[in-house]
């Protein structure tokens, strides 16, 4: 990967967060990224995240 490709990848990244995300938006993203299943409940390859989430009532 060139140094052009890297600069691209991160002016990406933070024009992403600039961007203002809803709450739904944010949900689907974690679906698509298959930490969520569509039930909004952890999937089997994350149980430290469902751990955390339960442990803080997130």
């Amino acid at each position: 990967m060139s140094d052009k490709d890297i600069k691209r990848l991160i002016d990406l990244a933070k024009d992403g967060l600039k961007k203002e995300t809803t709450k739904e938006e944010a949900l689907q993203s974690l679906v698509r990224a298959g930490i969520l299943d569509k039930n909004g409940k952890y999937t089997k390859h994350y149980p430290n995240l469902a751990r955390l989430a339960e442990e803080h009532n997130v």
